[in-house]
Protein backbone atom coordinates (compact mmCIF):
# COMPACT_ATOMS: atom_id res chain seq x y z
CA UNK A 1 0.00 0.00 0.00
CA UNK A 2 1.56 3.28 -1.10
CA UNK A 3 1.05 6.10 1.36
CA UNK A 4 1.77 9.77 0.96
CA UNK A 5 2.11 11.41 4.35
CA UNK A 6 2.73 15.13 4.57
CA UNK A 7 4.35 14.77 7.99
CA UNK A 8 7.52 13.55 6.31
CA UNK A 9 8.83 17.10 6.33
CA UNK A 10 7.36 17.99 2.96
CA UNK A 11 4.85 20.80 3.23
CA UNK A 12 1.85 21.03 0.93
CA UNK A 13 3.48 23.92 -0.91
CA UNK A 14 6.73 22.02 -1.35
CA UNK A 15 4.72 19.03 -2.52
CA UNK A 16 3.37 21.19 -5.33
CA UNK A 17 6.82 22.58 -6.11
CA UNK A 18 8.60 19.28 -6.58
CA UNK A 19 9.73 20.08 -10.12
CA UNK A 20 12.31 22.74 -10.80
CA UNK A 21 11.05 26.09 -11.99
CA UNK A 22 7.95 25.62 -11.97
CA UNK A 23 -17.27 15.10 -15.19
CA UNK A 24 -19.67 15.44 -18.16
CA UNK A 25 -19.62 17.43 -21.37
CA UNK A 26 -22.04 17.13 -24.25
CA UNK A 27 -20.74 14.65 -26.77
CA UNK A 28 -19.52 16.29 -29.91
CA UNK A 29 -19.30 14.58 -33.27
CA UNK A 30 -16.04 12.66 -33.80
CA UNK A 31 -13.66 14.27 -36.22
CA UNK A 32 -10.98 12.62 -38.26
CA UNK A 33 -11.72 9.06 -37.10
CA UNK A 34 -12.18 5.80 -38.90
CA UNK A 35 -9.38 6.31 -41.39
CA UNK A 36 -10.61 9.66 -42.65
CA UNK A 37 -7.21 11.16 -43.44
CA UNK A 38 -5.60 10.45 -40.06
CA UNK A 39 -1.89 10.73 -39.25
CA UNK A 40 0.15 7.60 -39.96
CA UNK A 41 2.93 8.65 -37.59
CA UNK A 42 3.07 7.57 -33.95
CA UNK A 43 4.19 9.75 -31.01
CA UNK A 44 7.62 8.10 -30.77
CA UNK A 45 8.34 9.28 -34.32
CA UNK A 46 8.66 12.78 -32.84
CA UNK A 47 12.33 13.36 -31.97
CA UNK A 48 12.39 17.17 -31.94
CA UNK A 49 10.00 19.77 -30.57
CA UNK A 50 7.66 21.09 -31.77
CA UNK A 51 6.31 18.29 -33.94
CA UNK A 52 5.75 19.24 -37.54
CA UNK A 53 2.51 19.08 -39.49
CA UNK A 54 0.06 18.15 -36.77
CA UNK A 55 -3.35 17.25 -38.16
CA UNK A 56 -6.27 19.65 -38.11
CA UNK A 57 -8.51 17.53 -35.84
CA UNK A 58 -8.38 16.26 -32.28
CA UNK A 59 -10.91 13.98 -30.59
CA UNK A 60 -10.72 14.12 -26.78
CA UNK A 61 -12.39 12.02 -24.13
CA UNK A 62 -12.01 14.17 -21.04
CA UNK A 63 -14.32 14.15 -18.04
CA UNK A 64 -13.15 17.49 -16.71
CA UNK A 65 -16.01 18.97 -18.66
CA UNK A 66 -15.65 22.71 -17.91
CA UNK A 67 -11.90 22.61 -18.50
CA UNK A 68 -12.37 20.63 -21.71
CA UNK A 69 -14.88 23.20 -22.96
CA UNK A 70 -12.30 25.92 -22.35
CA UNK A 71 -9.50 23.87 -23.92
CA UNK A 72 -11.48 23.21 -27.10
CA UNK A 73 -11.33 26.90 -27.99
CA UNK A 74 -7.96 27.75 -26.43
CA UNK A 75 -5.99 24.90 -28.00
CA UNK A 76 -8.01 24.94 -31.19
CA UNK A 77 -7.40 28.63 -31.78
CA UNK A 78 -3.69 28.44 -30.96
CA UNK A 79 -2.94 25.53 -33.27
CA UNK A 80 -5.75 25.85 -35.83
CA UNK A 81 -7.15 22.47 -34.82
CA UNK A 82 -10.82 21.53 -34.74
CA UNK A 83 -11.35 19.90 -31.35
CA UNK A 84 -14.22 17.78 -30.07
CA UNK A 85 -14.75 16.30 -26.63
CA UNK A 86 -16.79 13.29 -25.60
CA UNK A 87 -17.43 13.49 -21.89
CA UNK A 88 -17.82 10.27 -19.96
CA UNK A 89 -19.00 9.27 -16.51
CA UNK A 90 -17.26 5.90 -16.21
CA UNK A 91 -13.86 4.80 -17.59
CA UNK A 92 -15.29 1.59 -18.99
CA UNK A 93 -17.05 3.72 -21.59
CA UNK A 94 -13.77 4.49 -23.35
CA UNK A 95 -11.99 1.32 -22.29
CA UNK A 96 -14.52 -0.84 -24.10
CA UNK A 97 -13.76 1.10 -27.29
CA UNK A 98 -10.05 0.39 -26.88
CA UNK A 99 -10.84 -3.30 -26.37
CA UNK A 100 -12.89 -3.32 -29.57
CA UNK A 101 -10.15 -1.59 -31.58
CA UNK A 102 -10.02 2.19 -31.34
CA UNK A 103 -10.42 4.25 -34.50
CA UNK A 104 -11.82 7.50 -33.12
CA UNK A 105 -10.28 8.58 -29.79
CA UNK A 106 -7.08 10.66 -29.81
CA UNK A 107 -6.62 11.68 -26.19
CA UNK A 108 -8.10 10.41 -22.92
CA UNK A 109 -8.06 11.76 -19.36
CA UNK A 110 -7.75 8.44 -17.55
CA UNK A 111 -7.56 7.36 -13.92
CA UNK A 112 -4.43 5.53 -12.77
CA UNK A 113 -5.88 2.04 -12.41
CA UNK A 114 -7.40 2.16 -15.91
CA UNK A 115 -4.08 3.44 -17.27
CA UNK A 116 -2.32 0.49 -15.67
CA UNK A 117 -4.86 -1.88 -17.20
CA UNK A 118 -4.47 -0.23 -20.61
CA UNK A 119 -0.67 -0.48 -20.46
CA UNK A 120 -0.86 -4.17 -19.56
CA UNK A 121 -3.08 -4.81 -22.59
CA UNK A 122 -0.94 -2.74 -24.98
CA UNK A 123 -3.72 -0.27 -25.71
CA UNK A 124 -1.57 2.87 -25.45
CA UNK A 125 1.12 4.60 -27.47
CA UNK A 126 4.48 5.20 -25.85
CA UNK A 127 5.06 8.93 -25.30
CA UNK A 128 8.41 10.67 -26.02
CA UNK A 129 8.49 12.72 -22.81
CA UNK A 130 12.21 13.39 -23.21
CA UNK A 131 11.48 15.78 -26.08
CA UNK A 132 8.34 17.34 -24.58
CA UNK A 133 9.24 20.70 -22.93
CA UNK A 134 6.28 20.62 -20.53
CA UNK A 135 7.27 17.25 -19.06
CA UNK A 136 9.58 19.16 -16.72
CA UNK A 137 6.57 21.06 -15.39
CA UNK A 138 5.07 17.92 -13.83
CA UNK A 139 6.04 17.88 -10.17
CA UNK A 140 8.34 15.10 -9.03
CA UNK A 141 5.96 14.15 -6.24
CA UNK A 142 3.08 13.58 -8.66
CA UNK A 143 5.35 11.66 -11.00
CA UNK A 144 6.24 9.43 -8.06
CA UNK A 145 2.57 8.95 -7.16
CA UNK A 146 1.41 8.04 -10.65
CA UNK A 147 1.69 4.79 -12.59
CA UNK A 148 2.63 5.48 -16.17
CA UNK A 149 5.76 3.45 -16.97
CA UNK A 150 6.45 -0.08 -18.11
CA UNK A 151 9.93 -1.44 -18.73
CA UNK A 152 11.33 2.11 -18.75
CA UNK A 153 8.85 3.40 -21.33
CA UNK A 154 6.32 6.17 -20.56
CA UNK A 155 2.70 5.70 -21.62
CA UNK A 156 0.94 8.58 -19.85
CA UNK A 157 1.46 12.14 -18.61
CA UNK A 158 -0.05 13.06 -15.21
CA UNK A 159 -2.89 15.56 -15.53
CA UNK A 160 -4.28 15.97 -12.02
CA UNK A 161 -4.10 14.79 -8.44
CA UNK A 162 -7.50 13.56 -7.25
CA UNK A 163 -8.27 13.45 -3.52
CA UNK A 164 -11.26 11.56 -2.09
CA UNK A 165 -11.75 13.36 1.21
CA UNK A 166 -14.54 13.63 3.74
CA UNK A 167 -16.63 16.66 2.77
CA UNK A 168 -18.63 18.36 5.51
CA UNK A 169 -20.88 21.38 6.18
CA UNK A 170 -18.64 23.78 8.07
CA UNK A 171 -21.59 25.67 9.51
CA UNK A 172 -23.02 22.49 11.00
CA UNK A 173 -19.74 21.29 12.51
CA UNK A 174 -17.68 23.47 14.87
CA UNK A 175 -14.52 21.89 13.49
CA UNK A 176 -13.60 19.37 10.82
CA UNK A 177 -14.63 15.81 11.77
CA UNK A 178 -11.48 13.87 12.60
CA UNK A 179 -12.78 10.38 11.83
CA UNK A 180 -14.76 8.55 9.19
CA UNK A 181 -16.80 7.47 12.19
CA UNK A 182 -18.90 10.60 11.71
CA UNK A 183 -20.63 8.69 8.91
CA UNK A 184 -21.69 6.06 11.45
CA UNK A 185 -22.85 8.53 14.13
CA UNK A 186 -26.61 8.29 14.72
CA UNK A 187 -26.57 11.92 15.89
CA UNK A 188 -26.52 12.82 12.17
CA UNK A 189 -29.10 10.27 11.03
CA UNK A 190 -30.76 11.24 7.78
CA UNK A 191 -28.13 13.91 7.03
CA UNK A 192 -25.34 11.69 5.74
CA UNK A 193 -24.54 10.30 2.30
CA UNK A 194 -22.26 7.71 0.74
CA UNK A 195 -21.05 7.19 -2.79
CA UNK A 196 -22.85 4.45 -4.70
CA UNK A 197 -19.51 2.94 -5.63
CA UNK A 198 -18.37 -0.46 -4.41
CA UNK A 199 -14.66 0.33 -4.27
CA UNK A 200 -14.88 3.80 -2.75
CA UNK A 201 -17.43 2.88 -0.10
CA UNK A 202 -15.71 -0.37 0.85
CA UNK A 203 -12.38 1.42 1.11
CA UNK A 204 -13.90 4.06 3.40
CA UNK A 205 -15.28 1.23 5.55
CA UNK A 206 -11.86 -0.44 5.53
CA UNK A 207 -10.22 2.77 6.73
CA UNK A 208 -12.92 3.23 9.38
CA UNK A 209 -12.30 -0.28 10.73
CA UNK A 210 -8.51 0.13 10.72
CA UNK A 211 -7.82 -2.07 7.69
CA UNK A 212 -5.65 -1.66 4.63
CA UNK A 213 -8.12 -0.48 1.92
CA UNK A 214 -5.97 -2.08 -0.79
CA UNK A 215 -5.56 -5.46 0.92
CA UNK A 216 -8.15 -5.73 3.71
CA UNK A 217 -8.04 -8.71 6.05
CA UNK A 218 -11.67 -8.80 7.25
CA UNK A 219 -14.25 -8.47 4.48
CA UNK A 220 -17.04 -9.58 6.82
CA UNK A 221 -16.40 -6.57 9.06
CA UNK A 222 -16.50 -4.20 6.09
CA UNK A 223 -19.85 -5.62 5.01
CA UNK A 224 -21.19 -5.51 8.56
CA UNK A 225 -20.39 -1.83 9.16
CA UNK A 226 -21.75 -0.76 5.77
CA UNK A 227 -25.04 -2.52 6.51
CA UNK A 228 -25.09 -0.90 9.96
CA UNK A 229 -24.56 2.48 8.35
CA UNK A 230 -27.33 2.20 5.77
CA UNK A 231 -30.28 3.33 7.99
CA UNK A 232 -28.35 6.50 8.92
CA UNK A 233 -27.98 7.68 5.33
CA UNK A 234 -30.20 10.08 3.47
CA UNK A 235 -29.09 8.54 0.19
CA UNK A 236 -26.31 7.06 -1.89
CA UNK A 237 -25.26 9.36 -4.71
CA UNK A 238 -24.45 7.99 -8.13
CA UNK A 239 -22.77 10.80 -10.08
CA UNK A 240 -20.63 13.77 -9.12
CA UNK A 241 -23.27 16.39 -9.86
CA UNK A 242 -25.80 14.60 -7.68
CA UNK A 243 -23.30 14.29 -4.86
CA UNK A 244 -22.41 17.96 -5.04
CA UNK A 245 -26.07 19.00 -5.15
CA UNK A 246 -26.71 17.21 -1.86
CA UNK A 247 -24.25 19.57 -0.20
CA UNK A 248 -25.29 22.66 -2.15
CA UNK A 249 -28.92 22.12 -1.16
CA UNK A 250 -27.79 21.32 2.41
CA UNK A 251 -29.59 18.00 2.29
CA UNK A 252 -26.57 16.36 3.93
CA UNK A 253 -23.88 17.52 6.33
CA UNK A 254 -21.15 14.94 5.70
CA UNK A 255 -20.10 12.31 3.19
CA UNK A 256 -17.51 11.47 0.56
CA UNK A 257 -17.07 13.89 -2.34
CA UNK A 258 -14.06 14.75 -4.46
CA UNK A 259 -12.01 17.82 -3.61
CA UNK A 260 -12.87 19.31 -7.00
CA UNK A 261 -16.62 19.06 -6.52
CA UNK A 262 -16.21 20.42 -2.99
CA UNK A 263 -14.36 23.41 -4.44
CA UNK A 264 -17.11 24.00 -7.00
CA UNK A 265 -19.83 23.70 -4.34
CA UNK A 266 -18.06 26.20 -2.10
CA UNK A 267 -16.84 28.82 -4.55
CA UNK A 268 -19.28 28.55 -7.46
CA UNK A 269 -22.47 27.60 -5.60
CA UNK A 270 -21.86 29.31 -2.25
CA UNK A 271 -22.34 26.14 -0.22
CA UNK A 272 -20.92 26.13 3.34
CA UNK A 273 -18.65 23.16 2.74
CA UNK A 274 -15.05 22.18 3.30
CA UNK A 275 -13.09 18.95 3.21
CA UNK A 276 -10.68 16.99 5.37
CA UNK A 277 -8.69 13.78 5.54
CA UNK A 278 -9.79 11.89 8.65
CA UNK A 279 -7.16 10.49 10.98
CA UNK A 280 -7.67 7.00 9.54
CA UNK A 281 -6.55 8.30 6.14
CA UNK A 282 -8.07 9.28 2.81
CA UNK A 283 -7.63 7.83 -0.66
CA UNK A 284 -6.06 9.69 -3.55
CA UNK A 285 -5.14 8.92 -7.12
CA UNK A 286 -4.05 10.71 -10.28
CA UNK A 287 -5.61 11.24 -13.68
CA UNK A 288 -3.33 11.08 -16.69
CA UNK A 289 -3.35 11.96 -20.37
CA UNK A 290 -2.95 8.94 -22.65
CA UNK A 291 -2.85 8.50 -26.40
CA UNK A 292 -4.60 5.25 -27.36
CA UNK A 293 -3.44 3.02 -30.17
CA UNK A 294 -5.58 3.56 -33.24
CA UNK A 295 -5.81 7.30 -32.58
CA UNK A 296 -6.43 8.99 -35.95
CA UNK A 297 -4.55 12.14 -34.85
CA UNK A 298 -1.77 10.96 -32.52
CA UNK A 299 0.63 13.84 -33.16
CA UNK A 300 -2.05 16.45 -32.52
CA UNK A 301 -2.78 14.52 -29.34
CA UNK A 302 0.89 14.69 -28.35
CA UNK A 303 0.95 18.44 -28.96
CA UNK A 304 -2.21 18.81 -26.89
CA UNK A 305 -0.73 16.82 -23.99
CA UNK A 306 2.30 19.09 -23.90
CA UNK A 307 0.12 22.22 -24.21
CA UNK A 308 -2.16 21.08 -21.37
CA UNK A 309 0.91 20.62 -19.15
CA UNK A 310 2.02 24.23 -19.54
CA UNK A 311 1.55 26.15 -16.30
CA UNK A 312 -1.02 28.67 -17.49
CA UNK A 313 -3.15 25.98 -19.14
CA UNK A 314 -2.91 23.58 -16.21
CA UNK A 315 -3.97 26.41 -13.90
CA UNK A 316 -7.26 26.57 -15.80
CA UNK A 317 -8.04 23.03 -14.58
CA UNK A 318 -8.13 24.33 -11.04
CA UNK A 319 -9.95 27.54 -11.96
CA UNK A 320 -12.69 25.71 -13.86
CA UNK A 321 -12.97 22.44 -11.91
CA UNK A 322 -11.22 22.82 -8.55
CA UNK A 323 -8.93 19.86 -9.14
CA UNK A 324 -5.21 20.02 -8.40
CA UNK A 325 -3.25 19.82 -11.66
CA UNK A 326 -0.04 17.85 -11.90
CA UNK A 327 1.81 21.10 -12.60
CA UNK A 328 2.87 23.48 -9.83
CA UNK A 329 0.42 26.39 -10.06
CA UNK A 330 1.09 27.95 -6.66
CA UNK A 331 2.05 31.27 -8.24
CA UNK A 332 -1.24 31.34 -10.14
CA UNK A 333 -3.54 30.99 -7.10
CA UNK A 334 -5.43 33.67 -5.25
CA UNK A 335 -4.96 33.81 -1.48
CA UNK A 336 -8.39 32.24 -0.99
CA UNK A 337 -7.68 29.40 -3.39
CA UNK A 338 -4.23 28.80 -1.90
CA UNK A 339 -5.78 28.49 1.54
CA UNK A 340 -8.34 26.00 0.25
CA UNK A 341 -5.64 23.79 -1.28
CA UNK A 342 -3.21 24.00 1.65
CA UNK A 343 -3.40 20.51 3.11
CA UNK A 344 -2.16 20.13 6.69
CA UNK A 345 1.22 18.47 6.98
CA UNK A 346 -0.05 15.54 9.04
CA UNK A 347 -2.66 14.26 6.59
CA UNK A 348 -2.27 10.57 5.85
CA UNK A 349 -3.05 9.86 2.21
CA UNK A 350 -3.29 6.37 0.74
CA UNK A 351 -2.68 5.92 -2.98
CA UNK A 352 -5.53 4.10 -4.71
CA UNK A 353 -3.55 1.29 -6.27
CA UNK A 354 -5.14 -1.12 -8.70
CA UNK A 355 -6.94 -3.77 -6.68
CA UNK A 356 -6.35 -7.46 -7.13
CA UNK A 357 -9.11 -9.38 -8.88
CA UNK A 358 -9.95 -11.05 -5.57
CA UNK A 359 -10.34 -7.78 -3.65
CA UNK A 360 -12.32 -6.14 -6.44
CA UNK A 361 -14.63 -9.13 -6.60
CA UNK A 362 -15.14 -9.20 -2.84
CA UNK A 363 -15.87 -5.48 -2.76
CA UNK A 364 -18.47 -5.96 -5.50
CA UNK A 365 -20.05 -8.82 -3.56
CA UNK A 366 -20.13 -6.74 -0.39
CA UNK A 367 -21.76 -3.81 -2.17
CA UNK A 368 -24.42 -6.06 -3.69
CA UNK A 369 -25.21 -7.38 -0.23
CA UNK A 370 -25.34 -3.87 1.24
CA UNK A 371 -27.71 -2.65 -1.45
CA UNK A 372 -29.97 -5.64 -0.88
CA UNK A 373 -29.99 -5.31 2.92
Amino acid sequence: MRKFSLDSGVSRRRFLQGAAGTGLAATAGCLGGGGGGGDDRVPMDVTEWPPEDISSSLNMWNWYDDWAEWAIDAFGDEYDVEVSNSGFSSPDQWYSQLEAGNEDIDNIAATTNWVERSIENDFLHEIPVDVMPAWDNITDRIKEASSYRQDGSVYAVPEALVLYPLTYNDEYFDSAPDSWGVLWDDEHEGELCMWDNATVSCQIAALYTGQDPIQPDDFDEIEEVLIQQKPLLRTYWGDYQQGMSLFVNEDVVAGPLTMGRTYTARFSEGAPVHYTAPQEGAMYTSDLFVIPRGAPNPIASLQFTNWASQTENAAQLFETMGYQPAVDISDELSEEDAEFTNWPDDWNLVFSETLSDEVRSRYDEIWTAVQAA
